[in-house]
């Protein structure tokens, strides 16, 4: 099969190399972009709303995007292992098949939601309301319409970096992503500033503020949209798009039963990160600003476990659909040997340079100390959240993805009770330790749960 990289054969960390630093660099620029939009929304100082105000507006409307995501995953994880797999059975007629309906069914799940979001907006507003400043809801709501316009460019941009993923060529999604994403960072001081300051020359800017970090978000992932339309008409297409011809309701259900524990365990997260924040918005505009901003910088944490965890959820797709077991488990112990000392290393930086890295995006004394203590506190968890990520692709490229959706799941699920419970004697802070003792649970229980299904198959024993 010519429109792949073979995982099959070959040295293993070259392999996962192959597969993991262009997915890194993905989300390297991805981070980027997430860390620039909210370098220039930060300085917005406008007569309506302040930088901090404009941080909180921007991150309560994404909760909507960031639950639209558990929809995304539910195809573009179902799409991907089901690719993966026939990649490593050389079945191009079955990648075609697979890649077709993974298609319609983004589709369809794109335009209800799109939908929802932009008739909806008001009420998802709704309990926030009384905990943020009313200007903070008028831009989110507006942030939120704008971008539920054009979420058909985010949900088929994601299909289409799925196929690429399953079939071990992370480096295309990494090209034409990184354009997009490129192409929003140079956009977003434009629309979202009244004045730019370039090598000490002023230039005047749209000023749309909240409302133009929104559009220049949809004018960058369309952008991406195109390129794959354009690329998907030459003869570099990884399969020709037909989808009346392939059509096949029984492959929509395959996608669908590999991709819904992932996009229901997905949602659920979201939902419960949603409570959490409604939550911390009661500690007022700076606590909701730092949990945006922290998640955004608590990104350098899991970019590269994500780019590992699609590396292996190719690789052990692969492997396991050309059925060489052996090959699967020495890939995770060679992905882990990897994982665990960058885990530890993120541990420190967060916890050494957390004020500094807080004060390279917010002015506000105040705030800078609440994020300060935010990044201290997660910086706990990193190292089993990174080793969770990795895992639950070990998982995934098998076909098993309701095991590490079940251990996301329930121990996302502890984070509103215990976050309740600490709440009462250490306030805010006592919800971020929540977070944080919940993502080390879930790293553990999904570690040994792996080992352990690895040594039921008799691919690893331990000594007695």
């Amino acid at each position: 099969m010519k429109n792949k990289i073979d995982l099959t054969t070959g040295n293993i960390l070259r392999k996962l190399l192959i597969v993991a630093i262009p997915t890194l660099l993905t989300s390297v620029v991805q981070m980027s972009y997430n860390l620039t939009d909210m370098y220039w929304v930060g300085r917005i100082d406008s007569l309506t709303i302040s930088g901090t105000n404009a941080i909180a507006a921007v991150g309560t409307a994404g909760y909507y995007m960031w639950f639209g995501f558990g929809l995304i995953l539910l195809v573009k994880m179902g799409t991907s292992i089901k690719i993966s797999q026939a990649a490593g059975r050389d079945d191009i007629g079955e990648v075609k098949r697979i890649g077709n309906n993974g298609i319609i069914l983004m589709l369809a799940l794109a335009f209800i939601y799109s939908l929802i979001g932009f008739f909806g907006a008001d009420v998802y507003m709704i309990p926030f309301k009384d905990k943020l400043d009313p200007q903070v809801i008028i831009d989110s709501t507006s942030y939120l319409k704008v971008i539920s316009m054009f979420i058909i460019s985010f949900f088929m941009v994601n299909l289409f970096n799925g196929v690429y993923d399953g079939l071990g060529k992370t480096i295309n999604t990494f090209v034409i992503t990184a354009s997009g994403l490129i192409l929003n960072i140079v956009l977003d001081p434009i629309f979202i500033l009244e004045e730019i300051e370039i090598f000490g020359n002023i230039y005047n800017g749209l000023g749309m503020g909240v409302t133009g970090a929104a559009i220049a978000t949809v004018i960058s992932q369309s952008f991406i949209l195109l390129i794959y339309i354009v690329l998907y008409s030459t003869k570099f297409r990884p399969f020709r798009i037909r989808v009346v011809k392939y059509y096949d309701w029984n492959k929509i259900k395959e996608i669908a039963k590999i991709g819904l524990p992932i996009g229901i365990q997905s949602m659920v997260f979201t939902t419960i990160a949603i409570i959490i924040a409604i939550m911390v918005a009661s500690y007022g505009d700076n606590a909701t600003a730092i949990q945006r901003l922290g998640s955004q910088i608590e990104a350098l944490a899991w970019m590269v476990a994500s780019g590992f965890q699609v590396a292996l959820a190719s690789f052990v797709g692969q492997n396991y659909g050309a059925g060489k077991m052996d090959r699967v488990k020495d890939g995770y112990i060679v992905a882990l040997k990897l994982l665990i000392p960058y885990g530890i290393f993120i541990n420190i930086i967060m916890f050494v340079f957390a004020k500094q890295l807080i004060g390279l995006f917010i002015e506000d004394a105040e705030a800078i100390l609440i994020g300060k203590r935010y990044l201290e506190i997660l910086s706990v968890s990193q190292l089993f959240m990174i080793i969770e990520l990795g895992t639950a692709g070990a998982f995934n490229g098998l076909g098993k993805t309701r095991i590490p959706s079940a251990v996301g799941f329930f121990g996302n699920l502890t984070r509103i009770p215990l976050g309740i419970l600490l709440a009462l004697p250490l306030g805010v802070y006592g919800i971020w330790w929540a977070v944080s003792i919940s993502s080390i649970l879930k790293g553990i229980v999904l570690t040994v749960w792996f080992l352990l299904y690895l040594r039921k198959l008799k691919l690893f024993k331990t000594s007695s």
